[in-house]
């Protein structure tokens, strides 16, 4: 089965570029996904202003209405939701089974030490100014909580709009082996060739960005990379599952 491990669902802002509305609804993901051959969707919900209680059980009621498409993942931010994340996190896991979390902010002590009681892997895309890397704001994580898998969206950088974030990216999944790398969104198809050209297909999980991006073309792109039969299994699937688990 083909999983892409980065959909979205709900109302609230764009997670990339501008701070701008955005309604990701749920039939062009289903429909150009199945044209795709795209059997799974792992969506989380648009940003949100605020609180993300509700959007994350928004994205429950999805998942319950399509079992055999999607699986549910949730969004918190640490800094505006501190001292509840614990509480809010393990029931969406536990009760609601949503199966891995994007923090929106700089991951705390609270959702960190969370995530790993729950083994879920963290989604972080760090905000940073122009010209800047990835690096910085992962080192420190990913060295202080081995138990906990990262999954860094878009190889490092939306649209390759910095093409060395694409390097400190590669640099960061090839020295910790609880980084990962997803797919969506990368600009240029050379850096997803470099990248499965310097790390194992295991560090490399398939995303759209869907709907705020054609997850035609994004399945197409891997498909240009010419991946070995295993490899691309790994690619397509079989990362995100081991790292969600049953989920």
């Amino acid at each position: 089965m083909i999983v892409d491990c980065h959909a979205l669902a709900g109302k609230g802002l764009a997670w990339a570029g501008p701070e701008a509305p955005a309604d990701y609804e749920l039939a062009p993901l289903l429909e150009r996904g199945a044209q795709a051959g795209i059997g799974r969707h792992c969506v989380m919900p648009a940003r949100q202003a605020g609180s993300y209680d509700t959007a994350n059980r928004e994205i429950a009621r999805h998942v319950e209405r399509h079992p055999d498409r999607l699986t549910g993942f949730a969004a918190h931010s640490p800094q505006r939701e501190a001292g509840r994340l614990r509480q809010l996190l393990t029931e969406e896991v536990r009760s609601m089974g949503l199966g891995a979390v994007r923090s929106d902010g700089h991951p705390t002590r609270e959702l960190l030490d969370t995530a790993a009681e729950l083994r879920i892997p963290v989604i972080y895309y760090p905000a940073r100014p122009s010209g800047q890397g990835p690096a910085r704001w992962y080192y420190m994580i990913a060295e202080a909580y081995p138990g906990v898998n990262f999954i860094l969206p878009h190889l490092g950088e939306y649209r390759s709009l910095v093409w060395w974030a694409h390097m400190e990216a590669i640099d960061l999944a090839k020295r910790y082996p609880n980084v990962y790398l997803d797919t969506s969104g990368v600009g240029s198809l050379k850096y997803l060739e470099l990248a499965v050209r310097d790390l194992p297909a295991e560090k490399l999980l398939f995303g759209t960005c869907a709907p705020e991006l054609d997850p035609r073309i994004e399945r197409q792109a891997v498909r240009l990379l010419k991946l070995p039969r295993e490899a691309e299994d790994k690619v397509l699937g079989g990362n995100i599952l081991r790292l969600i688990g049953s989920r």
